[in-house]
């Protein structure tokens, strides 16, 4: 029985020390149309987004900055009509990450996963992600770019967080 209540015990601890982490990938965007995969450890979400009425991609770059600076801010991820909705949430030490979906921009959302997660688990993943995907080859009309200078600052808020937390 001892033994048991041990193996327990630790099961408990390792899943303490290795928080969830979330998992973007965006994908190679055509006619507008952006495909895109979101997973963690009891959520896999994959969709394509459109670039109507907002860029979605400059959207999460701006939503990173923001959350940087301890704001609250948001991404909303057009199917045409239905809506996914990424929300990150600064909470002190911490970041809510949390997705909603609904049948159209103004339509009622219902909220469909919640992470309370923090700069490693939520920030570094979508930022590098995104990194990611600047570096992809794409025509104008599939897609527009995201904004370099936006990216730029969005690169210095990551390191000097990085920094700051080594400290």
């Amino acid at each position: 029985m001892l033994n048991h209540a041990t193996n327990h015990t630790h099961h408990v601890v390792s899943n303490l020390i290795k928080p969830t982490k979330i998992e973007l990938k965006l994908g190679n965007p055509k006619n507008g149309w952006l495909p895109i995969e979101l997973k963690s450890a009891d959520l896999e979400l994959e969709f394509i987004a459109s670039n109507i009425p907002d860029n979605p991609t400059d959207k999460l770059c701006e939503s990173l900055i923001l959350a940087l600076n301890e704001v609250e801010t948001e991404i909303c991820w057009n199917q045409e009509p239905e809506c996914y909705f990424f929300e990150l949430k600064p909470s002190g030490k911490g970041i809510d990450f949390v997705i909603s979906k609904s049948g159209g921009i103004t339509e009622k959302r219902n909220q469909i996963y919640e992470l309370n997660g923090n700069f490693e688990t939520v920030i570094l993943p979508m930022y590098r992600s995104l990194k990611k995907f600047s570096t992809l080859e794409f025509d104008n009309a599939d897609w527009i770019k995201i904004d370099q200078e936006k990216l730029n600052k969005l690169t210095e808020l990551v390191k000097s967080k990085k920094i700051s937390r080594a400290l």
